[in-house]
């Protein structure tokens, strides 16, 4: 059963109030180990219940008031009964509804304010998750953070941003980053992979022992275990890199183009069809369909900070840093392209902090934003 966000609000006053039922209570204890969801709802619905000071209140509904309600109510307008636990319940709704909780948490129209923005994103961003070959996928979000989880011969033990595991399985996996959040992974050689947001890592469980091949779309940092006996090789939509032992960044968000940046060691980029190109520390190979391998320099902490969840951004289109900014915060960005078009803007962009961006937009570029239905609207 899927529940509505109304449902869960229901449930979760009945709770506050200490008037759920029995078999309301085994179907919420179920519903916050099984349903992710779900329990981002509650803990939203918590948190600013807490913030607010109700807790007290409901715990403290006098008894004697409610029954006094009830007996001067015995019969409702249609001439059904009213419940004394429903009296207390609709106390508890009311008492949060006029205090905010309801507005705040599941809000209904325009939304101005920086700060419910960045909630109400935050509450709808996807999960980290990882599919394995016979269809089965399993979620790595909050609800999985510290926990060990056994598949056949497989064990996952996930953290709120990195997963560790033990498998003696060697099909295809895909671990699945998505928009607003970042991760990193320690492949069963030891080999350290950091994930960008939306980005998708297709690796064996366990690699073979002549070989270590993954594939890579998004942006991704390697920190390559050394084994001269079995070649690294990253897949991108492109181009393939082939290491020994060594660290490296690999972007391909944008399409046509796949950028190698080389931190230690040295790598080769190729093409299929014979083109390649041998990098040395410092140094970037960008592949472009329409021309081919080109090389240059790069600043290792513009290249690089982005897995300390920081961007820095130089004389960079409006478009484009609107590109990534609903990549880095995992919001859907609606903008006038004609109002912008021509403009550029400098500056940083961290994640984690959607109120300080918009509020530099505002300050900064005179941008004005509000949030309606999923979607963050620029005017």
């Amino acid at each position: 059963m899927n529940y509505t966000k109304e449902q869960v609000f229901q449930l979760f006053v009945e709770k506050l109030s200490g008037n759920i039922s029995p078999e309301d209570e085994h179907v919420l204890e179920e519903r916050l180990r099984s349903d992710v969801v779900f329990e981002e709802d509650w803990r939203l619905l918590e948190e600013k219940a807490s913030a607010l000071g109700v807790e007290g209140f409901l715990s403290g509904l006098d008894a004697a008031a409610g029954l006094r309600e009830l007996k001067e109510r015995k019969v409702a307008a249609s001439g059904r009964r009213i419940g004394y636990r429903k009296v207390l319940v609709a106390a508890a709704v009311l008492l949060l509804v006029t205090a905010g909780v309801w507005l705040f948490v599941f809000p209904k129209g325009r939304v101005e304010d920086r700060g419910r923005i960045a909630e109400l994103v935050k509450q709808g961003q996807q999960s980290v998750s990882l599919a394995f070959s016979g269809g089965h996928t399993v979620d790595l979000g909050r609800a999985s953070a510290g926990k060990s989880i056994a598949l056949g011969n497989t064990t996952l033990n996930a953290g709120t941003d990195a997963l560790q595991y033990t498998s003696g399985d060697t099909t295809t996996s895909t671990l699945s980053v998505p928009p607003g959040t970042t991760y990193k992974i320690v492949l069963s050689d030891g080999t350290e992979v950091w994930l960008n947001a939306d980005t998708r890592l297709r690796f064996p469980l366990k690699f073979p022992r002549a070989s270590r091949e993954v594939e890579v779309e998004g942006e991704a940092y390697f920190k390559v275990a050394g084994n001269a006996r079995a070649p690294f090789i990253v897949h991108t939509p492109l181009t393939d890199v082939r290491v020994l032992g060594t660290s490296f960044n690999v972007n391909t968000y944008e399409k046509g183009t796949v950028r190698t940046a080389l931190v230690e060691g040295k790598v080769i980029a190729s093409r299929p069809d014979g083109q390649h190109m041998d990098l040395s520390p410092g140094h970037v190979a960008e592949y472009q369909v329409s021309g081919g391998f080109s090389s240059s320099t790069f600043e290792r902490e513009d290249e690089l900070s982005w897995i300390d969840g920081v961007y820095y951004f130089h004389d960079m289109p409006i478009a484009s840093l609107i590109r990534l900014a609903s990549r880095c915060y995992g919001i859907h960005i609606i903008m006038d392209k004609d109002k912008f078009a021509g403009e550029s803007l400098t500056g940083v962009l961290e994640t984690g902090k959607l109120p300080e961006f918009l509020n530099d937009l505002s300050t900064t570029a005179h941008i004005r934003y509000y949030y309606l239905n999923k979607d963050l609207y620029l005017e």
